[in-house]
């Protein structure tokens, strides 16, 4: 037996860990429980944490299952309890290698809702921030964890469909045990029975990484920081042999301990040292993974190499776990495999966690009728839907056999949390911006949205908007809001600037509309504004003007893109109208509206044709400036229309016709390549006649990525009347 120095490194990057989990389910009818009670050699097989280097346990297993040996017990805590757990439940070894090989988990750890399934009051607003935690009544507090494990826990109810009658753990195809921490004493918690997909999410919930889980009024967090390498666990199921192997970390020698990180991790790790020592001398038969030192617990993305690794360890052992394997009387049973997961029939649909939704109004979201058979592709899109909602923060399912009647249990934890946002953005052309944003939820009455924002740059905006929705589950709202915003206002007269000044606009406006709606946006509304014109060049230039007014206006929108940076598909319609009369006893006579269509068409894995058309029509001699088209500028509502090779403001106009095509192509992940040519007309009064010559055409060429900072892009672009333009944005648009 082999001395352990390895390491259990308790702040490894493990938001990686459920690897396993997007794998079929198994058909639990198989194969029957292979621990042979009578024989005199019952083995145990033990794998402790380790983040992505726990993938090289799949090679470890090879080699055990090549020599014959048969897997009696299985204990495991966090990677090494969903390894053992994914096997204990009959995955083969070539099951959890193609898992391995074909999946991209960056995604899974995301936690990212469907934005297709967020209402049009987010769609709004979302993809703004870089920071979101919560207010509590002392301040601003951080989050219980970075991820909140949605798509992990639902990935582990798919997991276990066919299994969802098995509470003791010791009914599995193999009895298996996983390891836990108790948060609030800091004891071990051996889980042996209960929900499978809850032993699971406990085991590898990272303090700081994901939020704990709480379990029959019990919080847990990950069994490596009690125990990493649970040899104890497998002896107390009977076990009276074991093999336990080892892919943690080694304590750093000074020459790495040279940051606060490091040095944090290093101090955790004594205690946790201590005790992976102790349970190693309990092994019988001790496998350590060498080779991992370059290895982080994040590098799910070189998992042929750590398969590789496993391998070879396991082959170096070969011989010794054919010599255990000839101690045992009993050889082990055949596994098939995993199996499809079969529809149930669903006889009662029970609804837990809620306290601000009605359990009608979350089974009308759900879609879900007693006496109908589900499976976990149509929970799941259902789940997704709500877990999508307003106030919604995670949304579990099981299913529980009673009696033979299956009953689907859906737990829902509300977000009741008020928001802190932070988000941050640069542009070449207007340097860096801030934004600040703080949501209460029901600060002036029961049923309302309150939000406090602040733009701070080039260009100011402080925004206060007040949402009352009355009835949890309605989709419709109103919605008041105050808004000052100032910025400079330049006046081109082709690549040359003839005029700026100081514009400050202080409006209000309210309105009605389905504005938690998932699919269409009708919204109406008044509003008023205030113009002033400061700093004035060239006054004669300005074009704009600064009369007081207020107008009525209507808004439609349908926004089905999948993401607003870089998306691969979806389509996205907004229409907005505003009138401005006498009639309705306004100072002055205009009218302004604008008409966008976007449509993102995926031909192929990493290209994506895109195309778009946008439409802006007024009428009236004095317009004020917040109603003229202005390409490459944001809108609120409009968002960032753009036209390649022109300034911010440099194509300013009453009316615009503008189309656009290009593609769009994915050479690596959330890397982009994009090629797009426009071609448009920007005029004082709006005419059809395409013969004259005052269409502009462009091109563009874009470089961008997709990082934790948000979306980086660089465009290179030129237009038939304009200069050659460069352009660097980092960050989201706000």
């Amino acid at each position: 037996m082999n001395r352990l120095e390895s390491l259990y490194k308790p702040f490894y990057c493990s938001l990686m860990c459920t690897l396993f989990l997007i794998a079929n389910n198994i058909d639990t009818h198989a194969f029957p429980n292979q621990s042979a009670i009578n024989d005199s050699l019952r083995i145990g097989l033990v794998l402790s944490g380790g983040g992505a280097k726990g993938i090289a346990h799949i090679g470890v297993i090879e080699a055990i299952e090549e020599a014959g040996i048969r897997i009696d017990y299985i204990s495991g805590t966090s990677m090494g309890a969903l390894v053992g757990g994914l096997y204990a439940m009959g995955y083969t070894t070539e099951q959890l290698r193609e898992i391995v090989e074909s999946n991209n988990f960056n995604e899974l750890f995301l936690d990212r809702r469907r934005r297709v399934y967020i209402s049009n009051y987010e769609k709004l607003s979302d993809e703004r921030a870089l920071l979101s935690i919560p207010i509590s009544g002392r301040g601003i507090s951080l989050p219980s964890g970075v991820i909140s494990g949605q798509n992990i826990y639902t990935l582990l109810s798919r997991l276990s469909w066919n299994m969802g009658h098995i509470r003791d753990f010791d009914d599995l195809p193999v009895p298996f045990t996983a390891v836990a921490t108790d948060l609030e004493t800091g004891n071990d918690a051996v889980l042996r029975s209960g929900y499978l997909p809850d032993a699971l999410r406990a085991s590898i919930s990272i303090p700081s990484i994901f939020t704990p889980i709480e379990i029959e009024d019990r919080i847990y967090v990950d069994g490596g920081l009690i125990r990493n390498l649970p040899v104890q666990d497998a002896l107390d199921m009977g076990a009276n042999y074991t093999i336990a192997v080892y892919v943690g970390s080694k304590l750093e020698d000074r020459s790495r301990l040279n940051s606060l990180t490091s040095i944090l991790n290093q101090t955790v790790s004594f205690r946790i040292n201590e005790n992976v020592e102790r349970q190693q001398d309990l092994a019988d038969y001790f496998v350590e993974v060498t080779g991992l030192e370059d290895f982080t617990a994040a590098d799910f993305g070189r998992a042929d190499t750590l398969l590789k690794i496993g391998r070879h360890i396991g082959q170096q052992h070969l011989e010794a776990f054919r010599e255990i394997a000839e101690m045992q009387n009993t050889s082990p049973a055949y596994r098939p495999g995993a199996g499809p997961p079969e529809p149930l029939l669903i006889s009662q649909i029970v609804i837990e966690g809620n306290t601000i939704y009605e359990d009608a109004v979350l089974i009308n979201l759900l879609g879900f009728v007693p006496g109908s058979k589900l499976d976990p592709d149509i929970i799941e899109e259902s789940i997704s839907q709500l877990y999508s909602s307003t106030f919604i923060k995670n949304v579990h399912y099981r299913v529980e056999d009673i009696g033979g009647e299956f009953v689907l249990h859906i737990r829902v934890i509300e977000d009741l949390e008020n928001k802190f946002r932070l988000g941050a953005r640069y542009e070449n052309k207007t340097k860096a911006s801030i934004l600040l944003n703080a949501s209460f939820q029901n600060l002036i009455h029961s049923g309302s949205l309150t939000q406090f924002e602040a733009r701070l740059g080039e260009q100011l905006n402080f925004r206060v908007e007040h949402t009352y929705f009355s009835i949890m589950g309605s989709r419709s709202a109103f919605l008041s809001a105050f808004e000052f915003e100032n910025e400079v206002v330049e006046w081109y007269a082709g690549n040359d600037i003839v005029s700026r000044h100081d514009n400050t606009i202080l409006r209000g406006e309210l309105s009605w509309g389905n504005y938690f709606s998932t699919n269409n946006l009708i919204a109406f509304g008044v509003r008023k504004g205030f113009t002033q014109q400061s700093n004035q060049i060239n006054q004669d230039q300005i074009r704009s003007t600064d009369r007081d007014y207020h107008a009525l206006f209507v808004r439609y929108m349908r926004d089905k893109l999948n993401r607003k940076s870089f998306p691969v598909g979806g389509r996205k319609l907004k229409f907005q109208s505003f009138v401005s009369d006498q009639v309705i006893f306004s100072p002055i006579d205009f009218s302004s509206t604008s008409f966008n269509y976007q449509i993102n068409t995926s031909i192929s894995s990493g290209l994506t044709f895109r195309n778009s058309i946008w439409l802006g029509y007024s009428t009236g001699s004095e317009l004020p400036w917040g109603y003229w088209i202005s390409p490459n500028r944001h809108d609120p509502f409009l968002d960032v229309l753009r036209f390649g090779g022109a300034d911010r403001y440099q194509l300013s106009s009453r009316n615009a016709q503008v189309v656009s095509t290009g593609i769009q192509i994915e050479p690596f992940y959330h890397w982009f390549i994009g090629l797009d040519a426009f071609g448009g007309r920007f005029l004082n009064n709006w005419d059809t006649d395409l013969n004259q010559n005052d269409i502009d055409f462009s091109f563009s060429l874009s470089l961008g990525t997709l990082t934790l900072l948000g979306p980086i892009e660089l465009i290179l672009s030129r237009s038939r009347f304009y200069n050659f333009h460069t352009e660097l944005h980092v960050g989201f648009r706000f």
